[in-house]
């Protein structure tokens, strides 16, 4: 009797097994059919990265069609005269001793132009004026040179005197100031300065002054 107690012990655990079995087997839920739109979407939001702010762009001025500039060379007590026509520009500086007529071109807001003797002028235009540095005989200066109007400004007359040839230039601020030279022959002569606009006399005949819009066109 003693040799059947673990025959005993084993179909006791194998009838608590079939048990549990039966009872898991009925506390299982039946399979159930779901369709796509009966389960809830997970909606995943990215957020985009914010964009590097824009890199600030200098505008670039457009250039003048017409623009008549003048002004005192500061350091130096000559003035200077910047004219600009449909992107060709010109420059007259005059210290009533010596003289420099300078040419080039106005792109955008900056001219640059050259003369004799490696004279020349770069400048800004600006709102109602013209800013820059002039280089003659060999030394430099900075100048400003305000927006001015007929009869300020610029005037040059070529002329010939008694077989002599003429020629003068002429800058009169809105201030009244003034200042001007005339070569004879290419040597400097004691020439009154006119009017704005008006006639100068040289050897005893009147030469006639011509402003930018005259002139510049054969310059």
């Amino acid at each position: 009797m003693k040799r059947l107690g673990p025959v005993y012990t084993l179909a006791a655990g194998a009838a608590t097994a079939v048990a549990l079995g039966v009872l898991s087997a009925g506390s299982t839920p039946a399979p159930q059919n779901v369709n796509a739109r009966d389960v809830p979407s997970v909606v995943t939001t990215i957020t985009p990265a914010p964009s590097a702010a824009p890199t600030a762009t200098r505008t670039a001025r457009p250039t003048p069609e017409k623009a008549d500039y003048a002004g005192r060379v500061k350091g130096n007590g000559g003035l200077i005269a910047v004219s600009v026509r449909d992107g060709k520009a010109i420059a007259y500086f005059c210290d009533g001793r010596a003289e420099a007529w300078l040419r080039g071109r106005a792109t955008g807001d900056r001219v640059v132009l050259s003369g004799p003797g490696n004279s020349s002028v770069t400048a800004r235009l600006r709102d109602g004026g013209a800013a820059g540095e002039l280089r003659f005989g060999g030394r430099q200066w900075d100048f400003r040179a305000p927006t001015v109007k007929k009869p300020s400004g610029l005037y040059r007359a070529s002329a010939i005197v008694r077989g002599a040839k003429v020629r003068a230039g002429w800058i009169y601020l809105d201030d009244g100031s003034r200042v001007g030279l005339t070569l004879v022959d290419g040597e400097p002569a004691d020439v009154a300065i006119p009017e704005p606009g008006a006639n100068a006399t040289v050897d005893g005949q009147e030469i006639d002054p011509q402003d930018v819009d005259e002139f510049i066109g054969g310059f």
